[in-house]
Formats: structure tokens, C-alpha cells, sequence
């Protein structure tokens, strides 16, 4: 909020004018007023000492020959003032040293529905909405051109609060219900599942750090992030992050997956930061009553769960983070690895790149192996625009085809696999931002992805390449 300060000099001046320093001297009051406004409660506190100087000055007997002198005192005070100021306003325009400016946006605050001393509900979402054109849309070719499901966000509303249980410590209550939906049609993007992207509830502080219980994302997603694609955080944190909403662009949230694909019914997870470091660990029960996954049946605790570590260093302009999954599903193993970071090269470029290793038990056909290169630019230019340059590349070995005839996902379902082959998937893309301002932007972005050997995609339609483009304007609030 503004702050005024306004400072009262007493004089013997009898006559009104305004003098060079912008000092309003009023004719009969015998005050000369200097009349500045500063944002911020912390510009205030700063002031605070100069008020009361300022106050035991006026305290003083006025006469006419100390005019001089508390004109310059005043010089002085509103000279360091200008310099706090000017300082403040460099300090927000310069980049920060610990990575690039996101090229995506953030997830805005919200809206406070509850704020109280212990107790914040509020509310937030996302509408992202795409117009774009693809390739071989049919087996006969043909482009396919109109308003999409988005591109860059998954559009959603949420609700986030938390409730202090202990002053002392700051241990506090947490909570968040999520909601994704589809911009061109209003549709639920899960049918059925009202808060498909959120349902948790857990306890954070300093020293336990954050312990959640319900659906969330998988612990893997939200480090990996960090290089998976070009649009995410530079660090890792305790909180969620998220990925291009793109499916040929996203492929690596894949590779951070579990038994319910890259969120998790009736899961744990714990974060916490420990200095630079960040430590993590998860597991995701294979039984979840009404669950939306894989399951199991009684006596069969295993099946259907996940179970995952994960570490991260946050070193600045280096940053780095690996994590290992299990998963079984239909009591079958699969293992993930990944391993990767990005790199500020100034304020200018990001780079960013990773690796991930898969093996996949498979039924009939025997073991699966996906070995797994990302890397990508990001240009962080002075202004208001951003671009992005990324590549994947994909090698699957022996991996099996599901009941459509196309190439498994790695955390797919492989019990009733009966053939497999080799294969490969490449994805270019390319992105630019002009964002107006940390909450709101417009975008283009196109990508091509190629397919060779035995890797076969449904998106083709029986053509080894696709291309699409598209333009689209996000709000968060």
C-alpha cells in the first residue's frame, strides 16, 4: 500500500511560492511541506528514522535565520530518499542471478476467500486457449486446423489455504482441491473426476518440511522439471510445478511418472529443503478405494504402487536433480531413472538437459529398455519477449504395442503385450512469449515429431512425421 510522508519545517517565511526542490512554503502557516508517495510498508519502515529526525527539528524554537539550514537538512534526506528509491526500482528490473526469467507463467496468488491470523483460503486458476493447424490429422494426410485443447497450461481453478496448528514452530495445516477443464468446450478434462489434478492435505514447517496425503503429483514430475522441457522452473522446490500441456512436447513428464500415469491416487509425499539441497521420497498405494488407477486385490499390497526418492541441488546458476521410480503394475516392474539440471549462461541464455533410463517388465514378450536424451534453450532477452529452442529424443527397445497397434507408454499396462520392436521418436519444438506482465501472455509455438523403425504413434495416423503450430493467450489469476 502507499505510504505519505510529509514533512513540516517551521519558518518566518510570509509569502507562498514553490522553490526548486519542489518545497511548497504556504504564506500565514509558517511550514514549508515536501510531499513525496513511496509504495511499499517496507519503504515506510526505512523512512521512520528520518521522521522522527525530521520531528526533533521542528521540536526546535523557530527563527528565521535556521530556514537556511533546514532546507539543506532536508536536501539531504530527500537526496538519500531519491537514492533508496532508485536503488529499489534497479534491484526489480535486474535479472535474477539464480536462473531465467520463466517463460512461462506462474501460478498467481489468488484470491483470498478466508484470511484470518492463522487461517488463507483462496482461490486460483489458469485459462489457457489455443488456435493451431496438424499434420497427417487423417491416414489420408489431411491438415486439421482449428481451437485445440491448450497448448502451453492445463487450464484449471483451485483452492489453496492452510491453517496454523502451531505459532512456535509454524507447523501449519495445508490443503489444496484442483480442477482441470478444457478451454474450448468448458468439458472436465478427466470425465467423472471432479479434482482430477489436486485432492490433498497435509502438515508443513521448517522442520518437517511438507508431508501430503491424497492425489498429487507424482515426486518425480515435479523435480525433473527443472530440464524435461524448456518451460520450467530453474529450481526445485517443495511445491508443484508443472509442464507443457502439449502431448508431443511433454514426453519426458512420462519418464517422472507412476502406476496412475503422472499423478498418483492415495499417495505420500514429502519434500524438503535443507539449504540448496532438496530431498524427497513418495509412496503411492496400489489399493485406493474409488482409486482411478491400476489397483489391486486384496492380498496383492504391492501391486499397483509406486514407490520413489528423489534429490536435487539448487546452486544458482547450476542446477541439478535425479530421481529413481518403481512402479508395479499388474504385477509387473518398472524402473526409471533420470538424471539431469540446466545451466545460466548470464542473463541472457539457459541451458538445460537430461536423461532418462526405463526397464519394463512385459508379460509375453519379455523386458523393455527406453534410454532417453532432452535438451533445450531458453533466450531471456531485456523486455518482454522469450523464446525457447528443445529437442527429445526417444529409443525404445523391444517395446511392446498395445491393443490399438501403437508403441506403450513407459508406465502403460504390459500384462497383455504380445508382440514388441525397436524404435525411435524425435520431437523439435520451438516457442515465443511476449508476456504483459507476470500474469498474462500470448504465444506461438510449433514442433514436428518423426518416428522410425518400430515406434508406432496413434497422433500419425500410420505416417512416420506430424508437424503442428499454434498461437495462444494465457491468463493466471
Amino acid at each position: 500500500m502507499a505510504a505519505e510522508l510529509l514533512i513540516a519545517v517551521s519558518s518566518e517565511i510570509k509569502f507562498p511560492f514553490r522553490d526548486k526542490n519542489n518545497f511548497l512554503i504556504i504564506a500565514g502557516t509558517n511550514s514549508v511541506y515536501s510531499k513525496k508517495t513511496y509504495k511499499g510498508d517496507s519503504m515506510l519502515a526505512k523512512l521512520t528514522p528520518i521522521a522522527l529526525a525530521i520531528g526533533v527539528l521542528v521540536s526546535l524554537p523557530a527563527r528565521a535565520d535556521d530556514v537556511s539550514d533546514l532546507r539543506a537538512q532536508i536536501q539531504l534526506l530527500n537526496d538519500r530518499l531519491a537514492h533508496i528509491e532508485t536503488a529499489q526500482k534497479e534491484a526489480q528490473a535486474a535479472p535474477a542471478a539464480t536462473g531465467a526469467t520463466p517463460v512461462t507463467i506462474a501460478q498467481a496468488p489468488g484470491w483470498n476467500l478466508i484470511q484470518g491470523t492463522d487461517t488463507s483460503v483462496s482461490l486460483y486458476g489458469k485459462i489457457d486457449v489455443t488456435v493451431g493447424s496438424r499434420s497427417n490429422a487423417d491416414t489420408k494426410g489431411n491438415r486439421q486446423t482449428g481451437m485445440l485443447v491448450s497448448w502451453m497450461s492445463g487450464n484449471r481453478f483451485g483452492i489453496h489455504g492452510y491453517h496454523v496448528i502451531d505459532k512456535d514452530s509454524g507447523t501449519k495445516v495445508i490443503g489444496t482441491l484442483e480442477s482441470e477443464f478444457e478451454s474450448p468446450t468448458g468439458n472436465m478434462d478427466t470425465p467423472g473426476v471432479l479434482f482430477n489434478r489436486d485432492a490433498w492435505i497435509g502438515i508443513e514447517s521448517e522442520r518437517i518440511g511438507k508431508l501430503t496425503f491424497g492425489r498429487q503429483n507424482t515426486l518425480a514430475r515435479d523435480f525433473i522439471q527443472t530440464w524435461g522441457d524448456a518451460f520450467g522452473t530453474s529450481k526445485v522446490d517443495t511445491s508443484e510445478a508443472g509442464w507443457c500441456n502439449n502431448s508431443n512436447i511433454q514426453q519426458l513428464i512420462f519418464y517422472g511418472g507412476g502406476a496412475d500415469g503422472t499423478r498418483n491416487d492415495g499417495s505420500i509425499v514429502w519434500k524438503k529443503e535443507m539449504g540448496p539441497w532438496v530431498v524427497g521420497a513418495t509412496y503411492a498405494f496400489g489399493y485406493v478405494e474409488n482409486g482411478n488407477g491400476p489397483g489391486n486385490s486384496p492380498g496383492q499390497f504391492g501391486n499397483g504402487s509406486t514407490t520413489g526418492v528423489a534429490l536435487a541441488y539448487n546452486g544458482g546458476a547450476f542446477n541439478l536433480d535425479g530421481t529413481y521410480t518403481h512402479m508395479v503394475v499388474s504385477n509387473l516392474a518398472h524402473n526409471i531413472f533420470a538424471f539431469g539440471g540446466n545451466y545460466q549462461f548470464g542473463p541472457l541464455v539457459q541451458w538445460k538437459a537430461g536423461v532418462a533410463h526405463a526397464t519394463v517388465d512385459q508379460a509375453a514378450v519379455g523386458g523393455r529398455t527406453d534410454n532417453v536424451f532432452s535438451t533445450s534453450l531458453v533466450f531471456t532477452p531485456a523486455g518482454k519477449m522469450r523464446y525457447v529452442l528443445g529437442y527429445h529424443n526417444i529409443k525404445v527397445k523391444n517395446a511392446g504395442y498395445g491393443a490399438t497397434g501403437n508403441t506403450l507408454g513407459v508406465t502403460a499396462d504390459t500384462s497383455a503385450v504380445t508382440s514388441a520392436a525397436n524404435g525411435k521418436r524425435q520431437t523439435f519444438y520451438t516457442a515465443a512469449f511476449y508476456k504483459f506482465d507476470a500474469q498474462t501472455d500470448i504465444y506461438a509455438v510449433a514442433d514436428q515429431v518423426q518416428i522410425s523403425d518400430g515406434y508406432k504413434l496413434a497422433s500419425t495416423h500410420g505416417h512416420n512425421n506430424m508437424n503442428e503450430f499454434g498461437v495462444g493467450l494465457r491468463w493466471s489469476f
